[in-house]
């Protein structure tokens, strides 16, 4: 799929044509939507967005379920710098830091235990918009909990922790979700979009496919035009919609540790597409 799913004359036919096996039902638009922890809950707005751009910015998630996200996430041991042999608690990051002699990009929290994650897969808003967007009936295909801790990195360790841009290759077609938990300005690791390359792209970077992380994030920015790039700031609640055949990237924080959740949906759950999921 990773080969062929990078050519976007490809992608686009095997990704009709899956759709197509699993449409849903038509839904009754008169009938209101069921309620969700996310707003606004519009489907087809939302849709019309993301097809031109790539990217819809303005969902908002409800107190409650953010407050129980926040608690869960400080609690089981993270998978430092998404390494599953190096778990930490959030409260001894520190002194774990200073006996290993390195600080840690990220911090990856499993969320099967997370009794809100759970009931966000499935939540009926979520569900709509992927549902719209996708065509087809959504598979959620991962979830994550996601600390970032400031610091320097090196070229290697942007790579590895997806601080530059890069787009993601995991189906013909895919959505995902990224919510704030934590108050994100310029310094504090605002996730970084191109917009409107989700499609479009130049035929080099189609077949450089995941590899085009190798590149440097100025080369993309003069290619796709620097008035193309959003900078995403905004209080602990906001979340984001996004096709992430865009560009993107999540810049490290400078000032203090930024915590993410993702949840993404497809076409097809491919299994362990992602080692920390």
């Amino acid at each position: 799929m990773r080969k062929l799913a990078r050519i976007e004359c490809i992608r686009q036919v095997w990704g009709t044509l899956i759709a197509r096996t699993t449409r849903p039902k038509t839904l009754d638009e008169s009938a209101p939507l069921p309620t969700s922890l996310v707003t606004p809950p519009d489907p087809k707005t939302i849709s019309a967005v993301l097809r031109q751009q790539g990217i819809y910015v303005r969902l908002q998630l409800s107190n409650v379920v953010m407050a129980e996200l926040v608690d869960f996430a400080h609690q089981p041991p993270f998978a430092a710098d998404r390494n599953p042999n190096i778990r930490c608690l959030f409260k001894d990051r520190a002194t774990l830091e200073a006996s290993l002699g390195y600080s840690f990009q990220l911090g990856s929290v499993s969320t099967q235990r997370c009794a809100a994650v759970q009931t966000l897969i499935y939540d009926p808003g979520l569900v709509a918009i992927s549902t719209e967007y996708l065509g087809a009936k959504p598979t959620a295909i991962g979830s994550e909990l996601l600390w970032s801790f400031p610091g320097k990195s090196t070229w290697k360790q942007q790579i590895k922790g997806a601080q530059v841009f890069h787009y993601d290759i995991d189906d013909y077609r895919s959505l995902k979700f990224f919510f704030y938990l934590t108050d994100v300005d310029e310094s504090n690791g605002p996730h970084v979009c191109i917009q409107k390359t989700h499609w479009g792209k130049k035929l080099v970077h189609q077949f450089m496919g995941q590899r085009c992380a190798s590149l440097q994030d100025q080369t993309l920015v003069e290619t796709y035009r620097a008035e193309q790039v959003l900078t995403v700031c905004g209080q602990a609640g906001l979340g984001i919609a996004e096709d992430t055949f865009c560009f993107h990237k999540g810049n490290r924080p400078v000032s203090r540790p930024r915590l993410m959740l993702q949840i993404q949906y497809a076409l097809n759950d491919y299994g362990n597409i992602r080692a920390y999921i």
